[in-house]
């Protein structure tokens, strides 16, 4: 059995996170949750050459109009009939297409997916799950049941025959008590201190400006703010390529 590697990369916007993951080996397909990839020009001739495909997801986040939406009622777990939204539905659908084809999409098999991004993931999860249960807020229950849907989503990725990336933006904690900053996954509930757990290999990436120059690093080694980790032998600062990092 071939030994393909999975990879979380986190950070926030601008620092590089799907561009790193353009560097995994070839070809690779984009669950472009996102749906952004094909504005990104550095990225126009993988693209063009078919080293990179983008499967978008491109059903809005809710079924319904902003007016619609702004006259709904604010309070915690008030009820509202709702239209169930498409993108997550769309995004499972895609997902079981590959576990039955055994990654190939369009007749070709894809050595890397790359899921961008799971924080996009988590809001349309979100707007289904309200959506399917008449409310206008996430209420407790609900976020088990998100929990649950996330678990298995994690489950059935890794276990696809590719390298798998999953990709999702940060959210700053602060700990009232004692004031400590940390970066976490932007995802809500449990899972964003959990997920880690389910990967080989956890990055967070940073963009660093000094007058024109730009620098683009990814951490391997985490600390008490940023959680990341290596079971390869790296620097705790890296380029961010993975070609380089796996010697593809």
């Amino acid at each position: 059995m071939k030994n393909y590697f999975s990879a979380l990369l986190i950070g926030p916007p601008g620092v590089g996170k799907t561009t790193a993951s353009s560097t995994a080996p070839k070809p690779i397909l984009y669950l472009d949750v996102d749906n952004k990839l094909h504005k990104m020009v550095n990225l126009k001739d993988k693209l063009a050459n078919g080293q990179v495909k983008q499967l978008a997801i491109d059903e809005p986040l809710a079924n319904t109009t902003l007016v619609r939406m702004i006259q709904l009622d604010p309070k915690p777990g008030a009820k509202a009939t709702l239209k169930r939204p498409k993108g997550y539905t769309q995004l499972a659908e895609a997902i079981d297409g590959l576990v039955a084809s055994g990654c190939v999409y369009d007749g070709i098999k894809y050595e890397t997916i790359v899921l961008d991004s799971y924080t996009s993931v988590n809001e349309h999860l979100k707007r289904l799950l309200m959506a399917a249960n008449g409310t206008t807020t996430m209420t407790l229950p609900l976020y088990g049941t998100a929990l649950s849907n996330f678990e298995i989503l994690n489950n059935t990725l890794l276990r696809l025959p590719a390298n798998i990336i999953m990709i999702c933006h940060e959210k700053i904690d602060k700990d009232e008590l004692n004031g400590q900053v940390s970066y976490r996954p932007l995802i809500d509930g449990s899972m964003s201190h959990k997920i880690g757990k389910d990967f080989e290999e956890v990055y967070y990436l940073e963009k660093k400006v000094q007058g024109a120059k730009v620098k683009y690093e990814m951490l391997t080694i985490g600390n008490s703010m940023k959680s990341c980790r290596t079971s390869r032998i790296l620097e705790a600062r890296v380029e961010p390529d993975f070609a380089k990092i796996y010697g593809v």
